[in-house]
């Protein structure tokens, strides 16, 4: 995660421009992936989305470790309580 990151624009790549994905197989993985998630145009990096101000929340990847999680969303500061309790382990 980059520090200082807004949550507006990509933590990869800078980019911002996103579109709404639904990806089945991460809902699965990471029980806090409850809606579609924001995929990045320009690298294809996944962010779940804050609930309570739209914005990106944390990257989610498939080998996703549970210090790269943000505890709170960086532009509202909303802290949603599954992800702050995630322990880093997966349903894999």
């Amino acid at each position: 995660m980059v520090e200082n990151w807004d949550g507006k624009s990509c933590s990869e790549c800078g980019g911002t421009t996103f579109r709404l994905v639904h990806d089945e197989w991460m809902k699965r993985i990471f029980s806090w992936i409850k809606d579609q998630l924001k995929m990045c145009e320009s690298c294809g990096a996944k962010f779940l989305v804050c609930e309570n101000c739209g914005n990106l929340y944390t990257r989610v990847h498939p080998a996703l470790e549970q210090w790269e999680v943000s505890e709170e969303c960086p532009s509202c500061g909303h802290v949603d309580p599954d992800v702050k309790a995630w322990d880093g382990v997966s349903a894999r």
